[in-house]
């Protein structure tokens, strides 16, 4: 079987890193963070973000509970493919978060190229997303898709895919 998976929200925690970042750089915002993201509601949106990724928070994101477990157990018997839309001047970074991680390729390539390199060129069997336009372009190409129930954004996707609240569950959805 050819897996494919997502990184951020679905393999390593971006949110609670862009958050931890937020804190310890004392950049203060007005929403909540889990409800609608930390990228998105600031004035400066696009400073703040390359503040981000030009640091080392990018290299130091936390996997979900078991996600680095279980990807590993998939990879031993299945061709795992890692896209992220993460622009690819910060693959080296990518590639030093996820160093654990045994996986057959790993491509970082910026938002606008991701579904068309997975649905044209990949194409899995599976792919794990979080991303709700995404979930739905995959499931109309015929793409199954599993997507983790754990936020907020993700509601209402279980008509396109199919939910997971825990790594563990991943071996017996597929």
């Amino acid at each position: 079987m050819k897996i494919c998976s997502d990184v951020d929200g679905v393999i390593l925690d971006y949110l609670q890193g862009f958050i931890d970042f937020t804190r310890r750089e004392k950049i203060s915002f007005s929403h909540d963070p889990v409800i609608w993201g930390v990228i998105r509601n600031f004035p400066n949106n696009e400073e703040v973000r390359d503040h981000f990724l030009r640091g080392d928070d990018l290299r130091k994101l936390n996997y979900f509970d078991d996600s680095l477990q279980i990807l590993n157990k998939l990879a031993t018997h299945h061709e795992l493919h890692i896209v992220t839309a993460l622009d690819p001047k910060h693959s080296q970074k990518r590639i030093d978060n996820l160093k654990e991680l045994n996986y057959d390729s790993l491509q970082c390539v910026g938002d606008y190229n991701k579904e068309k390199i997975i649905v044209d060129d990949i194409q899995p069997d599976v792919m794990l997303e979080d991303r709700p336009e995404l979930i739905e372009a995959f499931f109309n190409a015929g793409i199954r898709v599993l997507y983790p129930d754990w936020h907020l954004y993700t509601k209402g996707m279980d008509r396109f895919a199919i939910p997971f609240s825990n790594w563990l569950e991943i071996p017996e959805l597929l």
